[in-house]
């Protein structure tokens, strides 16, 4: 018969113990895992809403640089910020008091809180070094950790910041999204930019304008161009079909799209010193085919190259182009006219609080992130 020695008794309830403590810490380690991946992801989440918080605010920033006063103002820049936050599903954020958004110079100094009702520092028109030219906003999202609750831990914060500027822009737009249309620098000198509705009140700047074809550099006049095609400078890129074009009205839709179609035109536009290499072609011929119906219907923007002076005639014909706007169409009469606003065009950085170009061109606006 066995019997234990008196020396080594039976480990009672001691195993019970080991299983419980490694089930503890394995549970704690898988709770530790899956919330520490949606904490990364929560993170990631709350950097998301501050990028595009910093950004909207940046938009009008942009404007501001440019010396907009009725659309870039404080109320405007809060408005935008809070518009990103609540659709990026960021903790409300609380203004003119400490982790608010603020105000960032040109060389990166902050100047004061958003949302005191004005913009702070000096004109960037007399001061572009110091002026206000973007915004840095820190955001949070509060979440729940699925397992590590049961250790007490009930709740977590993501948080992040985000810095972007506004200005202006020396970047060309993304090849393949220019509008075919060439509208005289006459145009955006005689008439106000809009941003706001489409207006029936012709006293008022979203009043849209009647534009008739021509080379003639007037207030009204527009071209038709001929993108895509070998010869006609700008560093284009030809079409993926032929390299070719023509005067046909199957080649102008094929160019208005949607997608606008634009083959990478006017990249050099203000780079190469050759005249001869900011030109394009113009696409004359019968336009009563001409399809901008989407534009229309969807109220979408495009975005149009800006010209100063012309030459040739007929399929010889050409356009210089001097830079670039938006410009919402709101009527498109077969192709043979147009009608539409005057809408800015932002395009990616970098930017600077300093314009180029020459005087009296519409300058690209642009917004940045910086970190």
């Amino acid at each position: 018969m066995f019997h234990p020695s008196a020396s080594s008794p039976a480990p009672k309830g001691q195993i019970i113990v080991v299983v419980a403590l490694s089930l503890t810490l394995f549970l704690f380690a898988v709770g530790l895992a899956v919330d520490g991946g949606n904490g990364l992801a929560q993170r990631r989440a709350s950097q998301n809403a501050s990028d595009f918080a910093a950004l909207a605010g940046a938009r009008i920033m942009a404007e501001h640089v440019d010396g907009d006063t009725v659309n870039a103002t404080d109320a405007n820049v809060v408005a935008a910020i809070n518009n990103a936050i609540s659709a990026n599903g960021g903790a409300a954020l609380t203004y003119a008091a400490p982790d608010g958004p603020q105000y960032v110079s040109a060389n990166g100094t902050l100047l004061g809180y958003v949302g005191t009702g004005t913009i702070p520092g000096p004109a960037c028109a007399t001061d572009a070094t110091n002026c206000a030219t973007g915004v840095k906003v820190h955001s949070t999202r509060d979440f729940k950790p699925f397992f590590l609750g049961v250790f007490g831990i009930g709740q977590w914060t993501a948080a992040a910041d985000a810095t972007a500027k506004g200005g202006y822009s020396s970047a060309p737009p993304p090849p393949g999204t220019l509008f075919p249309v060439g509208i005289s620098l006459a145009f955006f000198q005689t008439y106000p930019s809009c941003a706001g509705k489409v207006s029936t009140d012709p006293n008022d700047d979203c009043y849209p304008q009647h534009l008739t074809p021509g080379n003639l550099n007037v207030p009204g006049g527009f071209g038709w161009l001929k993108f895509g095609c070998d010869g006609y400078g700008l560093g284009q890129e030809p079409p993926a079909n032929d390299g070719g074009c023509s005067n046909s009205k199957p080649f102008l839709q094929e160019e208005i799209g949607p997608p606008s179609n634009s083959y990478g035109c006017c990249t050099q536009v203000g780079v190469d010193p050759d005249p001869m290499h900011n030109r394009i072609g113009s696409l004359p011929g019968n336009k009563a085919s001409a399809d901008c119906s989407y534009y229309i219907e969807h109220e979408v923007p495009v975005t149009v190259p800006i010209w100063d002076y012309a030459g040739g005639t007929g399929q010889n014909g050409w356009y210089h182009i001097v830079g670039f706007a938006g410009f919402q169409i709101t009527g498109c009469s077969g192709g043979k006219d147009i009608e539409g606003v005057w809408r800015k065009a932002f395009f990616t950085g970098p930017v600077s609080a300093t314009p180029a170009g020459g005087s009296g061109v519409p300058q690209n606006l642009g917004v940045q992130l910086v970190q």
